[in-house]
């Protein structure tokens, strides 16, 4: 009996939706309009996977969609991917989203060069969470892929 609990337990884990955050940040942590336009340029992101993660999300998310919502959807038995992409204009939503703790990944794409201006990607006030690096990879160009997967909170 204690088995099938445990096969129950992870098959509907496996069957929940996933929220997702991709951020492309300086190594101060600023996301800037200004480093898009640079790192596509001299940095050549497109040759560092994050197209093939724009294209395996199923949703992208703007901040049209409510996050209470969001939260519904992604607990529904589905392996609907939602990708909330991090710019200089959303960093509200996006944050919004982590302080609601709806996110259950963040992919950070690090950038060698340093802002010394700009936003930064987190900002104050976000609730303690615990994070476990999923999976990481450097690239020829100097860019660094950290995914972090958040960690069950026990209640």
């Amino acid at each position: 009996m204690h088995a099938t609990f445990l096969l129950l337990a992870q098959r509907k884990k496996k069957a929940m939706g996933k929220v997702q955050i991709l951020a492309v940040l300086t190594m101060d942590g600023c996301h800037s309009s200004e480093l898009y336009g640079k790192a596509y340029e001299d940095l050549r992101l497109d040759r560092c996977d994050i197209d093939k993660i724009r294209e395996n999300a199923l949703y992208h998310v703007t901040p049209d969609y409510s996050i209470s919502m969001l939260d519904e959807w992604r607990k529904d038995n589905t392996n609907i991917c939602y990708l909330a992409e991090a710019t200089p204009d959303n960093s509200d939503y996006i944050n919004g989203l982590l302080r609601m703790r709806v996110v259950d990944e963040i992919i950070l794409y690090t950038v060698p060069f340093i802002s010394g201006t700009g936003r930064h990607f987190f900002k104050s006030a976000l609730p303690e969470a615990r994070w476990t690096l999923s999976s990481q990879k450097s690239y020829s160009n100097g860019v660094y892929r950290s995914i972090y997967t958040r960690m069950e909170t026990m209640k």
